[in-house]
């Protein structure tokens, strides 16, 4: 949709109001159509719900993870905990192939920045094993999404004791690294569910939520409102619990997230040569 066809109906001096809406991002779970929360308003911001769909999946295994101090049944929480991570590093994978191919992208971010998510992905990929033969992807698919039927317990035996297992921390949080940075990307519109036939709401620029009317006897903007929040923020507030619950996967002194802060506008591209980050090795070892 293109808004600047219908600004010529707007009324000159329209106000703009703040949205008062307490806001998410819609839950796959979520039954009630009329949900005041946020819907993916284009196909990048649908790859990137995907992403957070993950996240949701990954702090709810966390969480019961944490229950449990026995070394072997957090293991064994662990083996089920590769089915939301290698969906998340999957949908990571996603989000960098639609910002790379999308033309609305292109055209907002132009090449130097598309480049940029290109090369994301490729370091991405080099430091998230998710090709079928990875120890990542070995664990969901014969012990973690189901029972492979070939499996037996030397094998199992096998396949657990890869490193496959202490490296779940690092991969999460290289995960968590590449996505906060494609969220800094202004390429994600937003609808929201409107009772009113013929209007629809949608955030194709952040803050502003434009509220149009379409009937075959004109087409218009009829109200304009300033969200209070970014949608992106419900991901990262989901990406800050998951990173303080997540600190006992990792040993003393790996690499790892210890929280987050606000970065600067020099470049934001933060994922940049981080394999030099993400592959150094553990202080004394």
């Amino acid at each position: 949709m293109e808004l600047e066809e219908t600004s010529s109906a707007t009324p000159k001096g329209m106000p703009i109001y703040e949205d008062t809406e307490e806001r998410s991002i819609v839950d796959a779970l979520d039954e009630n159509q009329g949900t005041p929360d946020w819907y993916p308003g284009n196909e990048l911001a649908r790859k990137l719900w995907h992403c957070l769909e993950a996240l949701r999946d990954i702090e709810l295994a966390l969480e019961n993870a944490s229950m449990h101090q026995d070394a072997d049944r957090r293991k064994r929480q662990l083996k089920q905990f590769s089915v939301p991570l290698h969906s998340l590093a999957v949908t990571v994978v996603n989000l960098c192939n639609q910002i790379a191919g999308d033309a609305d992208a292109k055209r907002w971010l132009g090449k130097a920045t598309v480049s940029q998510v290109s090369k994301i992905k490729t370091e991405f990929v080099s430091l998230v094993p998710i090709d079928p033969k990875s120890d990542l992807s070995v664990i969901r698919n014969r012990l973690g999404g189901h029972i492979d039927r070939g499996l037996c317990p030397w094998s199992a035996r096998e396949i657990l004791s890869r490193n496959g297992m202490s490296g779940f921390g690092r991969w999460l949080h290289t995960c968590i690294h590449a996505l906060l940075d494609l969220m800094k990307l202004d390429v994600y519109a937003w609808s929201i569910y409107t009772p009113v036939e013929g209007q629809i709401r949608l955030m194709t620029s952040e803050p502003v939520i434009t509220t149009l009317l379409f009937s075959e006897e004109r087409k218009e903007i009829v109200a304009l409102h300033l969200a209070k929040r970014s949608p992106r923020m419900v991901i990262v507030d989901a990406i800050e619990r998951i990173i303080s619950c997540s600190q006992w996967m990792f040993k003393s002194g790996e690499p790892r997230i210890g929280g987050l802060r606000v970065d600067d506008d020099r470049d934001w591209n933060t994922f940049r040569d981080s394999s030099a980050i993400w592959n150094r090795r553990p202080l004394g070892g």
